[in-house]
């Protein structure tokens, strides 16, 4: 098998060139560069020699590249545009794939897309027009291609699964009638294959209700009850921002150049440990940079993601979503400000001396372990019968003050004191700059608010395009203007170059010429 020949500046018999297609957006002929510099070795192995001619690879890359970066994502949208549209004429090179086999073609090749988005990135870094100092973290929810009403709690995924439990029945029956002959039924093979559907359709609800419960461990107990299941997409759960089912999408940003180093799309509600993932996957995919910093909003903070930044020695920093809960002052808020100010005393109105292991109180009392468990430890206080607070303090039931704390609880205060710097306070800047313009541009003005893809591996597949798409806009506006700077710093190089010599010939001119005008008025008056 060999591939169809794509051929872009060859003339037409009405004596055209489908290149002069290009004419009216640059960005295509930039696409079709940037796939031409990547690896696709792997892409072509998987065709064979035998059988029918095939599209070339690079040619249908080429075309979903530019069809996402445009906010395209539906196939049959893309054949009716390969047929009328110049600019996909040009990159399909007027071959005019029809929607079976563009959409085969992503999704066969989906695995692969990882891999271009790494070579993209690092084309990106070649070009200079980043230097991947400083990464900012966040994440989206991104809707499922799948409905919300294909979404079932445990009781009324019960009742449907009885409900079909009893049209089996019903066929079951039916069956032993006809079979005995008693009744008219005489099309048995057709409710035995109805039969069977049913019971296929039972299987699969059984199969999603043993998904649910194993799903319903992973959340807190008040949320099992309303916990949902999608019988098309079970991958896809409920989260918030999202009406129906949902993926949390993760990028990790360049604050430099707004390109996206790294992203992954998963099934988790929430962004509280995927720090450590979206590290991991930026430093695989970027070159080795032990100073590189990271940056993440209140979203991600954790104790674990917290040990994870000191074990690794990471330059990270995460916002703390609960600052008054932090004991980061030198010495307790006085009696008077809590007064004053009629306000509920806080964990930061007390202080904590780490060697003693006590938290000193605004009230000068002294808080002493109580109990030590393995994820806590309870700090009681003595006296807080007669303190003039109490009431601010205290709860209506309690008689006594009781602090808990994480025995990693340090790693917390730490990263406060830290986020309190002028050059921490920057870096938030930078971060809120970066990463949420970027996740506003996928969403709005490329209009990926949905996948249309199922099943979480061609998500992660779906997810890559996206990125990639975002990239190469984003590449294409930066290495142009970078293009068009060097063009104009070179011609103001050349006329700063020729006014120089203007200048130096003009020196020389002038002083030859004063010395002429001497030598003359020296022999009009006879002074040699």
């Amino acid at each position: 098998m060999g591939f169809i020949k794509a051929d872009r500046s060859q003339l037409n018999l009405l004596g055209y060139s489908i290149s002069e297609f290009a004419s009216s957006d640059k960005k295509i002929r930039f696409i079709v560069d940037i796939v031409s510099r990547l690896d696709l070795s792997s892409l072509f192995s998987r065709y064979s020699d035998q059988g029918g001619d095939s599209y070339a690879p690079d040619m249908m890359l080429s075309l979903w590249f530019y069809a996402y970066s445009q906010g395209e994502s539906s196939s049959r949208k893309l054949e009716e545009l390969c047929q009328y549209d110049t600019r996909y004429i040009y990159l399909s090179c007027n071959l005019r794939p029809d929607h079976t086999t563009l959409s085969r073609f992503r999704k066969t090749h989906l695995d692969l897309i990882s891999d271009y988005f790494i070579q993209i990135v690092i084309i990106a870094e070649q070009e200079g027009i980043t230097d991947l100092t400083h990464i900012a973290i966040d994440g989206t929810k991104i809707k499922a291609a799948s409905s919300a009403k294909h979404s079932y709690k445990e009781d009324a995924l019960d009742r449907k699964i009885n409900s079909i439990r009893g049209d089996i029945a019903t066929y079951m029956q039916r069956c032993a009638l006809a079979e005995q002959g008693v009744t008219d039924e005489t099309d048995l093979d057709s409710l035995t294959e109805e039969k069977k559907r049913l019971e296929k359709i039972e299987g699969n609800l059984l199969k999603r209700k043993e998904q649910l419960k194993d799903r319903q461990k992973t959340v807190k107990s008040e949320y099992r009850k309303n916990h949902r299941i999608n019988l098309v997409e079970p991958d896809a759960r409920s989260m918030n921002k999202v009406d129906g089912p949902g993926y949390n999408a993760q990028l990790a940003v360049d604050s430099k150049s707004n390109i996206i180093v790294a992203n992954e799309a998963n099934d988790h509600p929430h962004d509280r440990y995927q720090f450590k993932n979206m590290h991991q996957k930026a430093k695989q995919n970027l070159p080795p940079d032990p100073n590189r910093a990271y940056t993440a909003d209140a979203g991600y903070h954790s104790l674990d993601q917290l040990e994870y930044i000191e074990d690794k020695q990471i330059n990270g920093l995460i916002a703390d979503q609960k600052p008054h809960h932090r004991s980061t002052q030198t010495k307790p808020t006085s009696i008077e400000t809590i007064q004053k100010e009629k306000r509920k005393v806080e964990r930061s109105d007390f202080i904590y001396h780490e060697k003693e292991d006590y938290y000193e109180c605004p009230a000068g009392d002294k808080l002493y372990p109580k109990s030590r468990r393995r994820n806590h430890i309870t700090y009681r206080a003595r006296a807080c019968a007669e303190c003039l607070i109490s009431h601010y303090c205290l709860s209506k039931k309690s008689k006594r003050k009781l602090l808990y704390r994480d025995p990693r609880e340090r790693l917390a205060e730490n990263m406060l004191k830290k986020l309190e710097t002028d050059h921490a306070k920057e870096r938030m800047k930078m971060r809120a700059t970066s990463v949420e313009p970027v996740i506003g541009n996928i969403k709005e003005n490329l209009g990926f608010r949905r996948f249309r893809l199922r099943d979480l591996n061609q998500v992660k597949g779906e997810f890559n395009l996206m990125c990639i798409a975002h990239n190469l806009n984003t590449m294409f506006k930066l290495m142009g203007n970078r293009r068009l700077t060097a063009f104009i710093y070179a011609i103001q190089s050349k006329i700063n170059q020729h006014i120089v010599i203007s200048k130096t010939i003009l020196a020389i001119l002038s002083r030859y010429w004063r010395y002429f005008n001497i030598l003359t008025f020296r022999q009009k008056y006879a002074f040699v």
